[in-house]
């Protein structure tokens, strides 16, 4: 029996950028898709994507794409790519849930530890400080619990049984979560 491959989508308007970075990602031993539009990508983003590479300067809407990923069951992990891009672009896409960016000329040695940055704890202060005054406490406890429950879903490497048990939560509590279902009704224990 073999195991799961891990998957990702680079999403590149230029196609000889693409085809570099498909090789970047394919030398980590993953699977590589491209997409030359956020359209495309659109069509393949599915629950199996371990990674989504974006391209910041693409003009049909790349906030929707980010967003869209975090509607997987187990959202991806989603780096921002491009030469110069604007920076309130790239903002807002770290704002809808975009890991880093990653300044060209992007290698393997650099995407891998990126990729190895994203287990290390969550800077949950980086996470609140943008949202503090914007945003009301139920809110903000809304995108923390996200920002915990990708990262125990990461570090379980999807299981969200072992995530529960990082966070010291119910199975049910995590489905629930992601479903996007509110916190109401649980347990003391399991609402933070």
């Amino acid at each position: 029996m073999t195991g799961h491959r891990r998957c990702a989508l680079v999403v590149e308007p230029n196609e000889s950028v693409r085809i570099r970075l498909c090789a970047i990602v394919e030398s980590l031993s993953m699977e590589a898709s491209g997409a030359s539009t956020v359209r495309q990508a659109m069509q393949s983003l599915s629950p199996g994507l371990d990674l989504v590479l974006i391209n910041a300067a693409l003009p049909d809407a790349p906030l929707g794409l980010v967003e869209a990923a975090f509607t997987l069951r187990t959202p991806p992990a989603i780096f921002v790519t491009g030469d110069a891009p604007e920076p309130h672009r790239v903002f807002e896409l770290a704002k809808a849930g975009a890991h880093a960016y990653l300044a060209p000329p992007i290698s393997a040695a650099t995407l891998q530890a990126r990729l190895c940055g994203l287990s290390a704890s969550p800077n949950l202060g980086q996470l609140v400080r943008p949202l503090l005054g914007h945003l009301g406490m139920k809110e903000i406890l809304a995108h923390v619990r996200r920002a915990l429950l990708i990262e125990a879903l990461a570090r379980s490497k999807g299981s969200r049984r072992s995530a529960a048990q990082l966070l010291g939560v119910t199975r049910p509590a995590i489905q629930k979560w992601l479903r996007g279902e509110d916190s109401h009704g649980l347990t003391p224990s399991e609402s933070w």
